[in-house]
């Protein structure tokens, strides 16, 4: 549990691009009326939740938020903030869980990066700019149904979309200059291993490991290719495997 720590520590403070992938939701549901609620630690702070409406239907709501003092090279508040929802199919039998989600998200994110479409207003050189942007998931997982731990697989896709760009050059005495790029959304592949056990009751302890890979040439924003999370889950279902 040390080395977690450890790593989630470096991974949090060792970067700060401007795409910050959400942590997979994995709910590994197994039947109707199971309710899950998230409190997670990675780049940030982030709250998920997940209910299965039938024995095979579920929904999900996610939402991350990040505020970093920075001081060198320069002074500013590097935030990020994003919304997202999903709607999913999920099956489950005595040894094994699968399911597939698809979803969408608003997000907002402000770091310090060089951006080629500011050039001609603040010439060619690293600033502080704001990104907003939209994402389109789809997600399947691959999971074990055990009694204790139980480990999932989740190689999610992501079409990032950023629509709109602003800036003053970190100064409040020059105008903000707003740019909606001429860009083709970006394809991120967003594998991930997410492991979950007993705590105590119907909490879970919750860790996932992830990989964020550029699919599309050229990337313009900055983001983060390693993730790692902690975090604590309330599930409303029972932790012992379903009786068939």
């Amino acid at each position: 549990m040390r080395f977690f720590i450890i790593l989630l520590v470096l991974v949090a403070a060792g970067c700060s691009p401007l795409y910050i992938p959400t942590t997979r939701n994995v709910p590994l549901f197994r039947e109707q009326g199971e309710f899950q609620a998230s409190v997670i630690a990675s780049n940030g702070a982030e709250v998920q939740t997940a209910l299965a409406v039938t024995d095979n239907v579920a929904i999900m709501v996610n939402g991350s938020l990040l505020r970093q003092k920075i001081s060198e090279p320069e002074s500013y508040t590097r935030s990020h903030t994003f919304v997202e929802g999903g709607v999913g199919y999920y099956k489950s039998n005595r040894r094994s869980r699968v399911e597939i989600f698809a979803g969408y998200g608003l997000g907002k994110g402000t770091s310090y990066s060089q951006y080629y479409f500011f050039t001609s207003d603040f010439g060619q050189k690293d600033l502080v700019a704001t990104g907003t942007y939209s994402r389109i998931f789809i997600q399947p997982s691959f999971g074990q149904n055990n009694r204790r731990f139980n480990l999932a697989f989740t190689p999610r896709i992501s079409l990032v979309d950023f629509s709109e760009f602003t800036s003053n050059d970190n100064n409040p005495s020059n105008n903000t200059v707003t740019i909606n790029p001429d860009e083709k959304p970006r394809l991120f592949i967003e594998p991930a291993l997410t492991g979950k056990f007993p705590l105590v009751g119907n909490l879970q302890g919750i860790f996932q490991l992830g990989l964020n890979v550029k699919v599309s040439p050229n990337e313009y924003f900055d983001y983060v290719p390693l993730q790692f999370a902690l975090g604590i889950q309330l599930n409303t279902g029972s932790l012992r495997t379903r009786v068939y």
